[in-house]
Order: C-alpha cells, then structure tokens, then sequence
C-alpha cells in the first residue's frame, strides 16, 4: 500500500466533493473531503484502514481512540487490524445515561493515539487530546486521512502531539487534476 493507493481509493468513492461547504472549523471552502463516503465502498475502505493501521503500529500505542463522529469507523477498524483496545471521544457529554465524554473503558490508561477522518484546524483533534488526557492517558500522535494543511499541525505540535495524515488536500486535489 502506498499514498498513491490511499489517494486512487478516495477518489474512487468519490470522496472529495466541489461546492460550498460550512467545515466543522467554520471556514467555508469550495472542496470538501466526505471520508464518510468511504465506508460505503468496501474495497477502497480496507485500503484506508490497512495504511492507517500501518501508520499506527509504526508509532506504537495501548489505545485506540476514534473522534466523533467520523473518526470513530476508522479507529473501529485500525484497533481491530492491531488487536488494541477501542475507545472513542465524544463532541460534548451524553445528557443521559452515563454522561460520559470518553466513551469505552477509560480506566485502561497508556499511550493513546487518536484517529480521525479530516484535520483542518486541529480543533477537534484538540478537544480530544485535552479530553484523553485529562481521563488519564498519554497521547503524542494523532492519525487522520487527510490533512487540510490550515493549521491542524501546527496547532497540536504546541501540545506535543505530532499530527500524520495518510494524504493531503493539496494531493488529492493534484491528483484530480491530473486524472
């Protein structure tokens, strides 16, 4: 597997998407890139999954953690490929039930990389390690598909997170290009 597959794999599912869209940063963008559209094509998903579960053993961990919500299919299927405990993160607490942010046993501690589908800012990424680490785990990586390039790095590295991204906007959009 390589970036060149990852990039043919989500072009394929046609994951990236031309228009104007509010991201979750709340910039606005004329691309958008819908990772979420990969779980519907099987192929193209595993393809992703075996280049992020490559990426994650290669940087170690205990724990698994997705962001919701589209970090938590990938991370699913990377903590399954590497046998690793699951946890995942929520945008805000449950009102009911358990009201937990960290969903899955946060007792387990260690080192937790964190995956996601799409960094832009780094916003969410950041809520998470602040969330993660304040229930007690370690977290030095965070694992995401695509990595917009408007800061997201930059942003975690100030918390001693590297960020790694399988491909980039600028890639993607290269490679549409090109196609």
């Amino acid at each position: 597997m390589s970036r060149r597959n990852v990039i043919q794999a989500i072009l394929k599912a046609g994951c990236v998407l031309k228009g104007e869209f509010r991201l979750s940063s709340g910039k606005v963008s004329d691309v958008y890139v819908d990772v979420r559209k990969l779980y519907s094509h099987p192929k193209e998903v595993k393809i992703v999954a075996e280049e992020l579960a490559k990426h994650a053993s290669s940087v170690g961990c205990d724990v698994i953690a997705g962001i919701e919500t589209g970090g938590i299919p990938l991370a699913t299927m990377v903590a399954f490929i590497l046998d690793k405990p699951l946890i995942y993160v929520r945008k805000k607490p449950k009102e009911h039930g358990t009201q937990k942010l960290i969903e899955g046993d946060a007792s387990l501690g260690g080192l937790c990389l964190i995956v996601d589908d799409v960094a832009t800012t780094g916003s969410s990424l950041i809520r998470a390690v602040n969330a993660l680490r304040e229930s007690g785990f370690y977290v030095e990586n965070a694992l995401v598909v695509v990595d917009r390039g408007e800061g997201a790095e930059q942003a975690l590295k100030g918390l001693g997170v590297n960020l790694r991204s399988l491909t980039t906007l600028k890639d993607l959009l290269e490679a549409m290009n090109a196609a």
